[in-house]
């Protein structure tokens, strides 16, 4: 995310300065491609490549100090870097977004998702990837559950949970998984962070059937991102208009769920019949 910014930055001060990618290769002694990568966020800066950008750009004082700062930042691995064996690229990414998101907006329809799932829950999906080692299944329910302590922060985001109907009913292993399971689905319901809307069967279709996703949000300037996942890997969203979209078909099935009330009363209900 402070590459993000830092990318996004440098790619405004170049405008602002009226420079070409070929006048700021000229000054680093690179090529145009290189300049192109590190604006495009698909590179990190050097420091000392970011100091004589900064030059060239004319960028003094405390807000040069402010940026070199983000390119170290940038280099600071996360919290994450301990499971870095079992993560792509674009995982990376997710776990980063939900490290700085203000606010999470997340549609699924077959599974719990992460952040609200047992470790128990999470294992028994993970089995079901038949090519997984056992070792790897287990540190993959630690990531998991590390994952979960956003939830716990002092400042914790905004989480709002649409849940379809169909996660909650495909019985994972034992009934007593899913109990637990259920029982910590309503614990979370009551944090005042969370929102959590079940998805009834009732609800009829909807333009986001068949596709989960995530909607971030961030403090000040920075614009929402999007994540849609397919089988074992996920992507990040960036375009305005493509976010747009994802937003806009979160709000439909937001408002099509049913309402925190009536899915907790929903969720004990299904409790009882287990």
């Amino acid at each position: 995310m402070q590459r993000r910014r830092l990318a996004a930055e440098l790619h405004r001060l170049r405008g602002a300065s009226g420079k070409t990618l070929e006048d700021v290769a000229a000054h680093l002694e690179c090529s145009p491609a290189k300049i192109s990568r590190i604006e495009n966020n698909q590179v990190a800066v050097r420091i000392q490549d970011a100091r004589e950008l900064l030059d060239l750009y004319g960028v003094t004082g405390d807000r040069r100090e402010e940026l070199l700062q983000m390119v170290r930042q940038a280099r600071v691995k996360g919290w994450w870097a301990g499971y870095a064996d079992l993560l792509d690229e674009a995982t990376e990414t997710l776990l980063s977004l939900e490290e700085e998101a203000v606010a999470i907006r997340l549609y699924e329809n077959g599974v719990v998702p992460p952040l609200l799932q047992t470790a128990d829950y999470a294992r028994c999906c993970l089995q079901s990837w038949t090519d997984l080692p056992l070792d790897v299944v287990r540190r993959r329910v630690e990531l998991c559950m590390d994952r979960q302590r956003i939830l716990d922060r002092a400042d914790p985001p905004e989480l709002t949970v649409v849940l379809d109907e169909a996660a909650l009913r495909r019985r994972v292993d034992s009934g007593e998984v899913m109990r637990a399971q259920l029982e910590r689905l309503i614990d979370d319901s009551a944090r005042p962070s969370v929102t959590l809307l079940v998805l009834p069967f009732t609800a009829g279709p909807h333009q986001a059937m068949g596709f989960p996703f995530r909607v971030f949000e961030f403090n000040g300037e920075d614009p929402k991102v999007a994540y849609a996942e397919v089988l074992d890997r996920g992507h990040p969203i960036e375009s305005a208009e493509e976010v747009g979209r994802y937003s806009a078909a979160f709000q439909q099935v937001q408002a099509l769920a049913l309402p925190p009330k009536e899915s907790r009363r929903f969720l004990h209900e299904l409790l009882d019949t287990m």
